[in-house]
């Protein structure tokens, strides 16, 4: 159990989480029972980001929270983040919605902001409220101050919400010398979108198109690829269509979020690769 400046341990390898909050709980001092995601889920993140840090693990240390959060999806037993603590209607449904699902939201914050500028946001999260007792609204302000983005349909979809995001690749073709690729969002919750496209060359592209809802797009995170930045998909269109110059048959993969930090549920629909 932890307490301010206090931890009480029984299994070693809490320690780390324990530990934790210590930072979450007696820094930052959220209300646990009307924001168990704010206190339990960002710990977790913070806990699996320091003890990757110090293993010096570089691969993606999250993917036991993404798991925890899709298999309670899968569990149809999923109820919002906005349920006071005391009042889920099962402990099976508490546990991995406020540790694994507000892990998820930290680290898929990352995904829609940057991952540089989500490290920004926390800093500015601990300069504007240590000691002081912080709620969802002032963390999305913050938010929305630090990445200069709209970030309040992020917080109603995935903290209100049961909602569950799912893109898929529908169709690739070529036409007059444009090689187009047709995404559709089958979930009900819209996201910004990275796509990846991979040649025989072996040269990549990043397609990144924004959510409209955001007003603004995140920065390049990974230079060494080339990026296109296309006109926002308005969240009411099912459809998005993105293209190239390359030719259909030059194709390898096509692959929607490389990175695996969006929390699509059905991730076997996010990757296509011909078999010219």
């Amino acid at each position: 159990m932890e307490y301010p400046m206090a931890t009480l341990l029984a299994t070693p390898g809490a320690w780390l989480h324990e530990w934790m909050h210590n930072w979450y709980q007696g820094l930052m001092g959220t209300n646990e029972s009307l924001y168990g995601w704010m206190d339990e889920g960002f710990t977790s993140y913070a806990d699996d980001r320091v003890l990757a840090f110090l293993n010096n693990d570089s691969s993606f240390v999250y993917n036991g929270a993404y798991r925890s959060y899709f298999s309670l999806v899968k569990s149809a037993k999923e109820e919002p983040l906005t349920t006071h603590a005391d009042h889920y209607n099962l402990n099976a449904a508490y546990s991995p919605a406020v540790y694994s699902k507000g892990e998820v939201f930290m680290e898929q914050l990352g995904y829609i902001v940057g991952a540089s500028v989500r490290d920004k946001i926390l800093l500015e999260y601990y300069n504007q409220w240590r000691f002081k007792h912080p709620n969802a609204a002032d963390f999305i302000r913050i938010a929305e101050k630090v990445s200069d983005m709209k970030l309040d349909w992020y917080k109603e979809y995935w903290i209100s919400s049961t909602k569950t995001i799912d893109y898929s690749i529908d169709s690739l073709w070529e036409e007059n010398g444009v090689t187009n690729v047709r995404i559709k969002r089958n979930g009900l919750m819209p996201m910004p979108i990275d796509v990846q496209l991979t040649f025989k060359d072996g040269t990549k592209e990043m397609h990144y198109v924004p959510l409209d809802l955001m007003y603004g797009a995140k920065p390049i995170e990974d230079k060494s690829v080339t990026r296109k930045v296309y006109e926002p998909w308005h969240w009411t269109s099912e459809t998005y269509i993105i293209s190239t110059a390359k030719k259909l048959f030059d194709f390898t993969a096509v692959e929607i979020d490389p990175s695996q930090r969006m929390a699509d549920v059905e991730r076997r629909n996010n990757k296509l690769e011909p078999k010219w």
